[in-house]
């Protein structure tokens, strides 16, 4: 039996498609297929992490996915995204996040630029739709919005972005949403530093690097990453990040 372990991919190396009328879509990772044994077929738990790129002036379908959590991350461009009836201006740094049967469209008609941007998704298990179960509500937030905190991860400096929802009194952040994913923070390390060397027993995690560049220790293995990389985490993989050649900071998303 084969031990886990990390995959690494960069966005530009995937085959791209037209999807959701006017994006072109990168597909970065996918399920795991029992016909297909391609390494990024490797997501056990969310079901899709794709990167998207619109046109100016263009927008994309109007939809809702009835058993999936889903949200977006502008990496550039401004936009509006609506969700159900209300607008809402998104730029690079915001996240917008979409409950289980929620419908959403991002708009473009008013940004002459190309917007670039990710959409990462989790299907919900039944139990949580059932009715009278709690669900989360839609949000729109910037980073920039969020304190950052340090500690928690060795060196590098986190902002907590959303987190899950729970019968809790004491949450991390004011954006308890999530029903299937676990939390999405933004995290930066500086030259020379690192995060700790943790590993996850309970979920699969991915890093998508924002800018600057550095090593993922995972296991036994070190990957080089850059800005557009995505790292596929599986669970019970030990695993570190460091910036250990890049004179800025190195930034990053953390999916659980």
């Amino acid at each position: 039996m084969n031990n886990p372990r990390a995959v690494v991919r960069n966005w530009r190396d995937s085959e791209s498609y037209l999807g959701h009328d006017n994006a072109i879509v990168w597909p970065i990772l996918s399920p795991v297929k029992a016909d297909d044994p391609s390494p990024f077929n490797c997501l056990t738990m969310a079901s899709g992490f794709a990167g998207h790129s619109l046109q100016g002036g263009k927008s994309t379908d109007y939809h809702a996915h009835a058993q999936a959590e889903q949200y977006y991350y502008i990496l550039s461009g401004e936009a509006e995204v609506l969700i159900e009836e209300d607008r809402f201006p998104v730029s690079e740094g915001s996240v917008a996040y979409f409950p289980p049967g929620v419908g959403h469209q991002l708009i473009g008609e008013n940004n002459p630029d190309w917007m670039q941007y990710l959409i990462i998704t989790c299907p919900v298990p039944e139990e949580k739709l059932a009715e009278g179960q709690p669900l989360g509500k839609a949000r729109v937030l910037n980073w920039r919005d969020a304190s950052p905190n340090m500690g928690v991860h060795g060196n590098a400096v986190t902002w907590q972005l959303l987190e899950r929802l729970v019968n809790d009194d004491d949450p991390v952040t004011d954006q308890p949403c999530l029903l299937a994913f676990w939390y999405l923070a933004r995290q930066a390390v500086s030259k020379g530093n690192a995060s700790d060397y943790h590993v996850h027993d309970d979920k699969e995690q991915i890093y998508y690097i924002l800018e600057g560049e550095g090593t993922v220790v995972a296991g036994f293995d070190a990957h080089p990453v850059k800005e557009g990389d995505t790292v596929y985490l599986p669970q019970n993989v030990p695993h570190v990040i460091l910036n250990d050649r890049h004179e800025g900071w190195l930034s990053y998303l953390v999916v659980s």
